[in-house]
């Protein structure tokens, strides 16, 4: 869109006034009566309110205070500072959202899904996608006002690959649109016409990359970055907005010890780490969790545990706390000094912390300032705001780790192994929370073990036995005032507003509304798109409207089972950012879905022992890192943007094998050659013919079962008709 279509989109009264003059003058032209016409002019001087234009993307400090009881925007991500994720709108609620329809939606080409969650502006939608393309989209119609891509480089890191695949979201400030990108890029985009103002380098592009959201303190943008699995050293990074210029780096882990500490907190951190090359191992990232608690101008962020379970990096054994991986972390907002921390991992359990909300709680009688956090270890916290002192902690639901904390050591007191000590039951990821103070209520999306009498009936594969579970949970009395059971494991953001609502998407496809009171479903629609967005909502017009992006997205898309995710139908659904109002079109109905079959796979001649070795190789190599478990991928051979899953490989492909694995034909694509891995490869080592052939070997003969699958069930069902 050119500048001039810009301005007209936008219709500024100052634009609108300078048309009608000028029309205007062509008639008293025509009538010869031009004095007429600058005494009419004279007079709308004199009488006519002095009017700007309005600046896209305008969002300060002062704004964000005047309007945070309004709801028209959403400003930040959270919609306020303190990431509440909570809307005082009520044009919509428990009582009339039946009456919600479909007003528009837009179509976002790519394989990927979009996740992010959208800042609203002046009625323009600012949203990224994956390789972070950032559009502008106003906010009444839906269509497109421009689209910025940054030409995201695939070929860096293996890490910066996966990243690039992911973009969490945007954030508005002044004028600017700013977007991290898979190659460790921070970018300012002009909001109006939609490019390059500055970047900036965030992290090495060589060892990793930026999923996450950039969030905004004081004039600045804070950006963090992936690779805490990976032996990549953690930090939390601010630039001045208005320059790109860094004006502060917080390391969250100490880096080589025979070198000067950043700081005097990295000094003190380094001493809760022990053993040889214990530094190696990095970690402490903080790519999501930011939240910037403007009352007391702190910083308060959250990073991932420390330890790589694979190559060269994975025999290097550390003892100690490790800090600051697996912690909530509160620094100064104008420095980036220390200035407390609560770490949530244990030294037999590394954890990663998410989302994190302020809030004013009143608790035993006395009103708090506090932060409240539920990472995944299945513990919801609640944190003085101001020492990091802690105030409770309890489990979500059930917790096999630990049972209760100790709120004067501030310590979880673990279960013994023989008790069934190991891994969590219950946990939220990185989708927000949202926090209703009307309810008094935060509602936590979790994944969940089922109940014993269904998990009975599962076959106990990895990620079988897991369901969803909506919760809402009261963070005074620590307890969960009711929840819902969903039956995808992985499900979308949570939305809270006034209107006593509280909406989800879930990996189904179903976009839903609950009662925030009683956890009642009011409402849903079946989008036909595994959901694993964030939903906002704002009004343009005097209408509210609700808007969500559908599509399979996220990085656990790429490694992690996919039956955790979808539904063999919601897995194939369009990308779509879908907006509802009162009113509009009451049904939705999804293109049909196109389910391709696998091909013929080639001749699996290889022994049940290079079979089995393919499987070690496959692991060894991290392929399941990207290309999923090998028995459950992403069920199609998809490409633009997408990774596709090995199983459905088509004939030039298995031909081209050695080229691929092993020469790196499609780097540009970010699929590296192993023959002679990139700087940073997880892990290090080459890969011969053998390991090449072995690993084929196990992919083939994972095709050839999900092709002999598919024909038996389909005969199957011949059989039954």
């Amino acid at each position: 869109m050119t500048t001039k279509n810009l301005r007209t989109a936008w219709g500024t009264p100052s634009a609108q006034a300078a048309k009608s003059k000028g029309d205007l003058v062509k008639i008293f032209s025509v009538l010869g009566v031009a004095t007429a016409f600058l005494a009419f002019g004279i007079g709308v001087g004199c009488k006519a309110p002095a009017q700007t234009a309005v600046k896209a993307g305008d969002v300060t400090q002062a704004r964000v205070a005047a309007e945070s009881g309004a709801g028209a925007n959403w400003l930040l991500n959270g919609r306020t500072f303190d990431e509440a994720h909570f809307s005082p709108l009520m044009q919509i609620t428990d009582k009339n959202v039946n009456g919600l329809g479909l007003a528009w939606y837009l179509d976002i080409p790519g394989a990927m899904g979009v996740v992010a969650e959208p800042i609203v502006v002046d009625g323009v939608i600012y949203v990224s996608a994956p390789q972070s393309i950032v559009y502008a989209v106003d906010a009444a119609s839906g269509k497109v006002i421009w689209k910025f891509d940054p030409d995201v480089k695939l070929n860096m890191a293996i890490n910066g690959s996966y990243s690039a695949r992911v973009n969490a979201g945007v954030a508005v400030w002044e004028g600017k649109v700013f977007v991290g990108t898979g190659d460790c890029r921070l970018i300012a985009v002009d909001a109006a016409a939609g490019r390059k103002l500055w970047e900036a380098t965030v992290c090495d592009p060589t060892q990793t990359g930026i999923t996450g959201a950039p969030h905004i303190a004081k004039g600045k943008v804070l950006m963090g970055f992936n690779g805490s699995d990976d032996g990549v050293r953690g930090a939390l990074v601010a630039y001045d907005a208005a320059s790109g210029k860094e004006a502060w780096r917080f390391w969250t882990v100490p880096g080589d010890p025979l070198k000067p500490f950043e700081s005097k907190a990295l000094e003190m951190a380094a001493k809760t780490w022990s053993g040889k090359d214990w530094w190696r191992i990095g970690g402490g990232d903080a790519w999501n969790a930011i939240t910037y608690d403007e009352p007391i101008g702190l910083v308060i962020f959250g990073t991932a545990g420390a330890g790589v379970d694979y190559g060269e990096l994975s025999s290097i054994k550390v003892q100690g706390d490790k800090l600051f991986a697996g912690c909530v972390i509160a620094v100064n907002a104008d420095t980036g000094e220390y200035v407390w921390h609560f770490q949530t991992s244990a030294p037999g359990l590394q954890t990663e912390n998410n989302h994190i909300l302020m809030a004013d709680l009143t608790i035993e009688g006395e009103k708090r300032h506090v932060a409240m956090t539920a990472p995944k270890n299945g513990f919801f916290y609640v944190l003085d705001a101001k020492t990091g002192k802690l105030l409770s902690a309890k489990p979500l639901v059930k917790t096999v780790w630990a049972s209760a904390y100790d709120l004067q050591t501030g310590r979880a007191v673990e279960t013994p192994k023989s008790a069934g000590g190991g891994r969590q039951w219950t946990v939220h990821n990185w989708w927000p929370m949202s926090y209703n103070a009307q309810t008094g209520l935060v509602y936590i999306p979790t994944t969940d073990r089922r109940t014993e009498a269904k998990a009975a009936v599962e076959s106990g594969e990895s990620g079988v036995g897991l369901e969803g579970r909506l919760i809402a949970w009261d963070p005074v009395k620590q307890s969960a005032r009711w929840s819902v059971e969903e039956q995808i494991a992985t499900n979308g953001g949570v939305l809270s507003t006034a209107g006593n609502l509280v909406f989800q998407g879930q990996g189904t496809g179903e976009f839903a509304a609950y009662a925030a009171d009683t956890g009642n479903k009011v409402w849903s629609i079946k989008t036909g798109s595994a959901i694993e967005s964030v939903p906002v909502t704002f009004t343009v017009k005097g209408e509210q409207y609700v808007i969500s992006a559908v599509g399979w997205g996220s990085g656990s898309r790429l490694f992690a089972p996919a039956r955790t995710m979808i539904t063999n139908e919601s897995a194939r659904g369009p990308v779509r950012l879908l907006a509802f109002k009162l009113g509009a079109t009451p049904t939705y109905t999804a293109p049909p879905v196109v389910v391709p079959p696998v091909p013929e796979p080639p001749k699996l001649t290889a022994s049940k022992e290079i079979i089995h070795k393919g499987e070690v190789l496959y692991q060894k190599f991290v392929c399941d890192g990207c290309h999923s478990p090998g028995t459950d991928g992403s069920r199609a051979w998809v490409l633009d943007g997408a990774i596709p899953d090995l199983r459905y490989m088509p004939a030039d492909v298995h031909r081209d094998w050695y080229a691929i694995v092993l020469g790196g034909s499609h780097w540009d694509k970010g699929m590296p050659g192993f023959a002679d891995p990139p700087k940073f490869a997880f892990p290090n080592a080459k890969m011969t013919v053998q390991d090449a052939d072995a690993i084929h070997a196990y992919v083939i003969a994972q095709s050839w079962k999900a092709y002999k699958g598919e024909h038996e069930e389909a005969h199957s069902k011949r059989e039954n008709y």
